[in-house]
C-alpha cells in the first residue's frame, strides 16, 4: 500500500463484479476495497487487476448490454461500444508486455490491445525487474505506430 501511495498509483480492478467472482475471502475483499478507497484521487499510473478476467466473456457481456439496453444498433461504432467494455474510462493499452515465454494474446484485453505493441521476454514476471522494463520501454521507443494506418 504505501508503494501505490507514494507513487500515486491508482488500483483500479473493473473487471466485472470483482470482489464476489473471484470468490476471494472476507478479509482479502476488505482489504481490497480499503486499498481502492485509499488510492483513488491518486493521479499516477492505473494499476488493472485482472483476475479471472477473459476478453471474450468482457465482450459478450458489452453485446448484452448493449442489446439489453435496446441501444440502436445502426449507431453503433467502435467507440460506443467500446463505452460498454470494463475498461470503459480507461485509455486502449500502448505497450503490453508478456513474460515466462509466452508469444500469444490468452484471451486477455482482445479488444483493447487491438492497436498495441507487443514485447514477449523469457524472463519470468516474479523475476521481471527495472531493467527489463527498461529494455521493454528502450524497444517501444523505437517502434513507429500506426495504428492501423499505412
Amino acid at each position: 500500500m504505501v508503494f501505490l501511495q507514494k507513487t500515486g498509483i491508482v488500483l483500479n480492478p473493473r473487471y466485472g463484479d470483482y470482489l464476489t467472482s473471484w470468490k476471494l475471502p472476507e478479509s482479502l475483499q476488505k482489504a481490497i476495497k480499503k486499498a481502492i478507497a485509499r488510492t483513488e484521487n491518486n493521479s499516477g499510473m492505473i494499476l488493472g487487476i485482472a483476475w479471472n478476467y477473459g476478453g471474450r466473456a468482457e465482450i459478450v457481456d458489452a453485446v448484452t448490454q448493449i442489446l439489453n439496453n435496446e441501444h440502436k444498433l445502426q449507431q453503433l461504432d467502435e467507440k460506443t461500444f467500446a463505452n460498454y467494455l470494463y475498461t470503459t474510462d480507461m485509455p486502449d493499452v500502448d505497450l503490453l508486455i508478456r513474460t515466462g515465454d509466452a508469444t500469444r494474446l490468452s484471451n486477455f484485453l482482445l479488444w483493447q490491445t487491438a492497436y498495441s505493441e507487443y514485447h514477449f521476454t523469457k524472463v519470468l514476471w516474479p523475476n521481471f525487474g527495472k531493467k527489463d522494463i527498461d529494455k521493454a520501454l528502450l524497444e517501444y521507443s523505437k517502434r513507429n505506430r500506426r495504428f492501423g494506418g499505412l
